[in-house]
């Protein structure tokens, strides 16, 4: 689990490093911090959805008001879901956070989702 944890912090980091938009106010950075609640739950060492975990979720989403804002984090968690590659089960988890935090975010949390579709 602790090589899963290094991938997925490594790609959450280029992430940041890499995709943040000029037009967007979120950057991934606001995606790991809001976010890092949920990783204990998404790699199963909590059985069940953390607090913080769903205020981060609902923090993101009302901080992503934008088309760009909603494409950023599209693209920081995709960069992050390509990381679970090799565990599905985590990628399954992750995916089903959002939706089980009453979040409604209008994309796969996947490493195939296409952002540039996202309005």
């Amino acid at each position: 689990m602790a090589v899963a944890v290094k991938l997925f912090f490594v790609a959450l980091i280029a992430a940041v490093l890499f995709t943040a938009s000029p037009a967007s106010a979120v950057t991934c950075r606001d995606v790991v911090k809001n976010l890092a609640p949920c990783i204990s739950y998404a790699l199963g060492s909590d059985t069940a959805i953390p607090k913080a975990c769903c205020n981060g979720v609902r923090t993101l989403n009302s901080l992503a008001a934008t088309t760009a804002d909603r494409r950023t984090v599209c693209n920081c968690l995709k960069s992050a879901a390509a990381s679970f590659a090799n565990n599905p089960a985590a990628l399954n988890k992750a995916s089903r956070i959002p939706a089980a935090c009453g979040v409604r975010v209008g994309y796969a949390i996947n490493p195939k989702v296409n952002c540039n579709s996202i309005s």
